[in-house]
């Protein structure tokens, strides 16, 4: 449905561009269609990024169902930090997070979880609200955290801070 949409779209400004023949027009079909097109992508990348989520967790005991996120900041990444959109699940054996643009998963088993508390700034990262830090061991053996925004934070603390306190 949504790439009938965007095909419409772009014949209907094809056809407007046709008939004015204007540099003007030209150049504002080209923004217009560039626009349509990047957010079908991103639809279609998150649709895909959900699956592969959902794929992941398929036959695991879920504590918290996949869920759309804003990550802002993993802290071993130091002062340059990739942020964006991804989808984050809770099970019993692990908490598994993907970012939709980027190459980035982490993969955290419950057991090397520590913690799970509120911030306003993590690694020079500072959204201008709260945000939520959960705290784990990573693969090196080191302390790590990671800072994202989900629309039921308390939630997500209290849960994690419970699957801490049972292993």
């Amino acid at each position: 449905m949504r790439i009938i949409l965007a095909l419409t779209i772009n014949i209907v400004l094809f056809a407007l561009t046709f008939l004015f023949m204007s540099h003007t027009y030209i150049a504002l079909l080209v923004g217009i269609s560039l626009f349509v097109w990047f957010f079908y992508f991103l639809w279609k990348r998150q649709n895909l990024v959900l699956r592969r989520v959902e794929d992941k967790i398929q036959g695991e005991t879920v504590i918290i169902s996949p869920e759309h996120i804003m990550f802002r900041a993993v802290e071993s990444s130091g002062y340059s930090q990739t942020s964006g959109m991804g989808y984050i699940a809770l099970t019993e054996s692990f908490l598994y997070f993907e970012l939709v643009l980027l190459d980035l998963v982490i993969t955290v088993p419950t057991n090397r979880l520590l913690d799970a508390e509120f911030v306003s700034r993590l690694k020079g990262v500072s959204p201008g609200r709260k945000m939520l830090r959960i705290v784990y061991i990573n693969e090196n053996g080191d302390h790590d955290s990671i800072a994202i925004n989900v629309k039921e934070m308390e939630q997500w603390k209290n849960t994690i801070l419970k699957v801490c306190e049972n292993v």
